[in-house]
């Protein structure tokens, strides 16, 4: 065993009686003992002494009681101390790790030679908050400086993370030649669809559209019910970064899709002064960005066995990442920095998919529970917020008062975690080693997902039925485009105001908003229709509902809006009477249809059912 680099690592040491170390680097200040305690070692060798303190880890893992031991080389570790403070240490083949008392994990524990270690810099722990980053990558961005947030961490080859291993390890491959082809972000843009998926996500979608920046490699992504969806995106996208940096864009590189090779594509690109490049088959700088996008996502999604319905949220989550954490070739900066001219940050970043408690809005008895367990999905990009799948209600929702467990997946009664037939299995039908997934048409079909799925783009708050979904559809018709965060319906905290929006639910729409109110001419030429009224109108004469009169002068006995000269003023289908305005001995005994607001009728019932009454 070597002695290089062991200043951060401690072993672990079942026969020594207390934690103990020859640096004191680790202490803060020093408690002093007796000058005649000593250690002895396994070569006969002693040590004196020096002081003892604890040694904070973490927030939650402090080391007490340790001892400065002078002519000592490592940090020991000591079980049996550690089992005393009620830590539990598990050794197991393939992975052993120290639990506290709730089982949660504190640190791994890892094959050192013929002895075990635990580093507490490791790089296991920020390489998961972001996606499973290299452990090299990790090491170069850590000591450039050019993160914000990153604590200083060393290469670690020995270092094995067996989600990257299955999900990331591919066919060794020549030394690509880098070149940057343009001067300033957004000059040309790189695009690609990626799919069908094999399970239709939360937000309904299928496909997900990759468009890349050649100078930055900025990478935007759009999840979409069909391929043909992209064109509206790449519309919007063109134009809002004209707007942004104030520079023309110069050209858009494709492949031959049918989604990107089309008439209306052509156009656009005319209109704008676009030169349209092609590439066959494939298009070499996006398919590397897909390989990526997905890679990261299937190593989220199975660390700890989210479902894959969230796919979707994985790859939008990885996008997030890759654009603050990949340096771009040649110019050694990423692409957050050349896009925005500053550093990102990158302390905010946790696990995906990990346990985490949202804090309940709204008033609470004092003795309930202030939070809900749910688990995290990924990051707001128009607000600094965390994306959460609540539990209870099925939905997203964008919070920042969130507390995170990113050593557990959420393990609550009444929620699925992914099997193992669903952990093997990749995300899209043609995800191959090298994820070329575009093609000029799309798939004749697709499999049959078992997903039951309640949520959409735009659904309701109260979760629809379960439904299996077929095959994503081939020829749907063309939504208005939608921002590429939003992959599921999403209700941000706090609580929003009482505003009306336009924008509702489909499945709450009782007819389109574009229609007109139908005309009565097709209901006249139907014989139903016309039967309908007239058992109507024989219902009003049989019962004698009426007594036709001559009404007062300069009088009209409806209450609605009329003229000065009493003309009609306002068209009306339905004419209902003002009961308020009511007078007795004039038409005070008379019933009219009740009109009142939905609060108090709901004030009403309550006050009903609490006193026992009986509504009739």
């Amino acid at each position: 065993m070597q002695d290089g680099g062991l200043e951060n690592i401690w072993l672990m040491d079942s026969g020594c009686l207390r934690h103990m170390t020859g640096n004191h680097r680790w202490f803060s200040s020093l408690t002093p003992v007796s000058s005649s305690e000593h250690i002895i070692f396994g070569d006969k060798g002693t040590g004196k002494v020096k002081g003892v303190d604890a040694i904070p880890i973490s927030k939650s893992f402090i080391l007490r009681d340790v001892a400065l031991v002078g002519n000592l080389s490592y940090n020991l570790l000591s079980v049996s101390q550690l089992l005393e403070e009620g830590y539990e240490v598990r050794f197991k083949k393939g992975f052993s790790r120290v639990l506290d008392a709730r089982e949660s994990l504190v640190c791994p524990v890892l094959p050192f030679g013929n002895a075990f270690r635990v580093d507490f810099s490791s790089s296991s722990g920020p390489s998961r908050r972001l996606g499973h980053l290299s452990f090299d990558l990790l090491a170069k961005l850590s000591s450039v400086d050019l993160i914000r947030g990153l604590p200083k961490l060393k290469s670690e080859r020995d270092l094995v993370c067996h989600p990257c291993c299955h999900r990331k390890m591919v066919a060794s491959s020549h030394t690509p030649v880098n070149q940057v082809m343009t001067a300033r972000p957004g000059e040309l843009l790189h695009m690609d669809t990626v799919g069908p998926s094999r399970v239709r996500s939360v937000g309904g979608k299928w496909y997900v559209l990759v468009i890349v920046d050649d100078f930055s490699l900025w990478s935007w992504v759009h999840f979409m019910e069909s391929k043909h969806e992209a064109s509206e995106f790449v519309h919007d996208l063109v134009l809002r970064l004209r707007n942004e940096s104030g520079h023309a864009m110069r050209a858009l590189h494709s492949d031959n899709g049918s989604e990107f090779k089309n008439d209306r594509f052509k156009t656009f690109c005319h209109s704008q002064g676009l030169e349209h490049q092609f590439s066959s088959p494939y298009n070499g700088v996006v398919e590397r960005k897909n390989r990526t996008l997905v890679e990261m996502a299937r190593t989220m999604l199975d660390e700890h066995r989210t479902p894959r319905k969230f796919w979707a949220e994985a790859i939008n989550t990885a996008c997030y990442m890759s654009n603050r954490i990949f340096l771009r070739a040649i110019l050694n900066k990423t692409s957050y920095e050349l896009r925005f001219g500053r550093q990102p940050k990158v302390s905010h970043l946790r696990v995906f998919g990990c346990r985490c408690f949202v804090h309940k809005q709204g008033n609470l008895d004092k003795f309930e529970p202030r939070s809900l367990t749910d688990f995290f999905l990924g990051y707001a990009t128009h607000s600094r917020a965390y994306r959460v799948w609540l539990l209870d209600s099925h939905r997203i929702v964008e919070t920042c008062e969130v507390t995170f467990d990113e050593t557990m997946p959420c393990t609550t009664p009444g929620f699925e975690l992914a099997g193992d037939d669903e952990i093997g299995t990749t995300i899209f039908e043609d995800d191959k080693e090298d994820v070329c997934v575009s093609g000029d048409t799309a798939p004749a079909a697709a499999p049959k997902p078992t997903a039951s799925l309640s949520e959409d783009d735009e659904g309701a708050l109260v979760p629809s039925p379960s439904t299996t979904w077929e095959q994503p559809p081939l020829d749907p018709p063309v939504h208005a485009a939608r921002p590429a965060e939003d992959v599921g319906e999403v209700i941000t905290e706090p609580q929003p105001s009482r505003m009306v929006q336009r924008d509702h639910p489909s499945r709450n729409i009782i007819g389109g908003l574009n229609e007109r109110v139908t005309r009565s001419s097709p209901m006249m030429s139907d014989a139903n229709w016309v039967n309908a009224m007239h058992e109507e109108l024989e219902n009003f004469e049989r019962n004698q509902v009426w007594v036709l009169v001559e009404p007062p002068p300069h009088c009209n006995p409806i209450g609605t809006k009329w003229g000065e000269d009493g003309d009609v003023v306002r068209n009306k289908a339905r004419l209902v009477a003002q009961g308020f305005c009511q007078k007795e001995e004039i038409d005070y005994e008379e019933t009219f249809a009740p009109v009142a607001r939905l609060e108090a009728i709901l004030i009403l019932l309550a006050f009903a059912a609490s006193k026992g009454f009986k509504l009739f």
